[in-house]
């Protein structure tokens, strides 16, 4: 994907690690909910520091600023029966803006006309807020439970969270883990390409995910795939990114995927894959249901803005926006203790053999 476009579903989350299809759920790109666990504590797994810059664009008139946001989202927006009378926001603004406040102003009230909660502007104090979001660290944290290696991947709106869920699974092998519990409960989502690449981490190969919207004024598809060696991007049939991968770290060991209602967009993308590629069982409660993808635009005055361009299908065709995921063991939340981490050590743990 283009550098200046990166894609986030909360659905949103960068990265590979150099392609931007995010994805995440609320307004912030992330859902929070709360969850009540008895989760001790945890060892972070070690991470660079690499801060995502901003990019600027050349300095433009308020009005060409406001053109320029129209323009986007005439080309990428995903509903485009919402697009029926877009033209008439083209010149409505011609010759009152005089500031760039007048024109974020103005960019606000087109962009609310869609009525899409996942596209919007984000003016400099939120971009430089989502910045800093993209480089934070230690969003994965993980230990030994028993035989188990457990870990808990905070978001995927970190450029980090591949790398140190690999590092974690180093360590955890190291550590002489049988098998493993990821544990994306209230994950609101993130980069697409941090979940892409943590998903080659448990397969030897098979499909990530398809895309299908529209971009640049085009009908989009998209297809993600592991295949033996890379993590392969195609666009409309041709293979944009080819990356080497980390291979895969966790062998034939069982897998099992902790989920809820705050796992979303590309939580559900990663827990779908791994789902429906045999490699893991899913515990826990039904996830969010953000099935659709937004594209991270840097735009002037170092502002930026994201809009929903495509859906996102899991590798078996289904898209679960509005709809989420059934887990294969769904386990509801019982008062003072952690039922469904209870539940997946349970399946976890390797079963004595019976004697002959």
């Amino acid at each position: 994907m283009k550098n200046r476009r990166n894609i986030i579903a909360t659905i949103a989350m960068a990265v590979l690690l150099t392609f931007g299809l995010a994805v995440g759920s609320g307004s912030a790109d992330q859902l929070q909910p709360g969850r009540n666990d008895s989760t001790p504590a945890q060892t972070a797994a070690p991470a660079p520091t690499a801060a995502a810059p901003v990019v600027t664009a050349a300095q433009t008139t308020p009005e060409q600023f406001y053109r320029k946001v129209w323009k986007i989202a005439k080309d990428d927006f995903l509903w485009q029966d919402r697009l029926t009378d877009w033209d008439q926001w083209e010149h409505k603004y011609d010759g009152k803006l005089a500031t760039q406040a007048d024109a974020e102003k103005a960019i606000n009230e087109m962009l609310d006309s869609l009525k899409d909660g996942y596209t919007y502007f984000r003016n400099n104090g939120a971009t430089q807020s989502k910045a800093t979001q993209t480089a934070a660290t230690n969003v994965v944290t993980y230990r030994m439970i028993g035989s188990v290696g457990y870990l808990k991947i905070a978001t995927f709106g970190s450029e980090n969270a591949a790398s140190e869920t690999e590092a974690a699974l180093k360590a955890l092998n190291k550590a002489g883990a049988k098998s493993f519990i990821v544990d994306l409960r209230d994950n609101g989502g993130g980069y697409v390409a941090q979940a892409f690449a943590i998903t080659g981490m448990f397969l030897d190969q098979g499909e990530f995910a398809q895309v299908k919207g529209y971009k640049n004024g085009k009908q989009y598809t998209e297809v993600m795939t592991v295949t033996k060696t890379t993590l392969e991007d195609k666009e409309n049939g041709t293979v944009t990114s080819n990356p080497t991968r980390v291979g895969n770290l966790t062998g034939k060991k069982p897998v099992f995927i902790l989920v809820n209602g705050g796992s979303a967009s590309a939580s559900e993308m990663l827990a779908g894959s791994l789902q429906d590629n045999g490699r893991a069982k899913v515990v826990g409660m039904k996830t969010f249901g953000k099935g659709i993808a937004q594209l991270n635009i840097d735009l002037p005055f170092n502002t930026s803005m994201q809009v929903t361009f495509a859906k996102l299908y899991q590798p078996a065709g289904d898209c679960i926006h509005g709809v989420g995921m059934t887990p294969d063991y769904v386990v509801g939340v019982v008062p003072k203790t952690d039922a469904q981490l209870a539940r997946a050590l349970e399946l976890a743990e390797p079963k004595p053999k019976a004697k002959p």
